[in-house]
């Protein structure tokens, strides 16, 4: 670690932390990720420029891991995996002409280990780690940026008898790294699930309503041969989802609708 500088040092350390916070009983690549992101150096900001925050990247270490049932002492040891990404981040370096080892290289190194749990963590946030790379590269050469693009933001608006399958599109969504949010004021594309039989509620046009006031995109998803209701939403493309092929129909709609700017919406 002599190579490392002090803002590379702590990534472990902080690594470390989040570790045992989770009961694990080693280090891998995944609390390597949420180290980077608690130091606050450069190579968190390259992270938190696709939108990346440390409670939303442990909660999905959380969920990909599950919880440790107990304590170990001492320190705990790196996984295989945790170890080749910090032997690529001193290959990163060295290949750089730097002598040091810094947080954009632990980041490069990290991005390596395509099996590891840091690229699931991205995965699942919608990231493309080729673009993490190329951002990393661009600070470390000195290159200024404009904001990356982030995942596009979802709000599913639906009737209460359409809570099962709006919530099945929602899971899905998830799966394939589309977030999904809670409130219409935070969406960048709203998704309205008409199901057969459809007529609006006072609930679903309100949140049209405000998407379109600002200036939000409104997708009908059509679940098993709805019909588009141009009355109600005039100017609208819908796009199907049906029982038999919904995997792929759903992760169709989210190639659709993959990426917005930080600030959109």
């Amino acid at each position: 670690m002599e190579r490392f500088t002090e803002g590379a040092r702590q990534v472990s350390a902080l690594a470390l932390r989040e570790a045992r916070g989770l009961k694990h009983t080693s280090i891998g690549t995944g609390h390597q990720l949420l180290g980077l992101l608690g130091e606050g150096g450069a190579a968190a900001a390259v992270l938190a420029s696709f939108d990346l925050s440390l409670p939303g990247c442990r909660e999905h270490v959380r969920t990909i891991e599950g919880r440790g049932g107990l304590v170990v002492a001492g320190h705990l040891p790196f996984t295989p995996g945790a170890k080749r990404a910090l032997a690529a981040a001193v290959r990163e370096a060295f290949a750089l002409g730097q002598r040091r080892v810094g947080t954009e290289h632990l980041l490069l190194g990290l991005l390596t280990e395509e099996d590891g749990l840091a690229l699931d963590v991205l995965t699942r946030c919608g990231v493309d780690a080729a673009e993490v790379r190329d951002r990393a590269f661009a600070v470390l050469a000195g290159i200024e940026l404009p904001p990356a693009w982030r995942p596009a933001r979802l709000f599913l608006s639906h009737r209460p008898q359409d809570l099962h399958v709006a919530g099945r599109i929602a899971d899905r969504l998830g799966d394939i790294g589309r977030p999904v949010v809670g409130d219409v004021a935070q969406c960048d594309v709203l998704l309205a699930v008409i199901a057969p039989g459809w007529t609006p509620t006072e609930a679903v046009l309100g949140h049209v309503e405000t998407a379109r006031t600002r200036s939000v995109p409104v997708i009908p998803v059509l679940v098993d041969g709805a019909e588009l209701p141009h009355d109600q939403l005039p100017g609208a493309e819908g796009v199907s989802v049906r029982h038999e092929t919904f995997r792929e129909d759903v992760a169709r709609l989210a190639d659709a609708i993959r990426y917005a700017r930080p600030g959109a919406g």
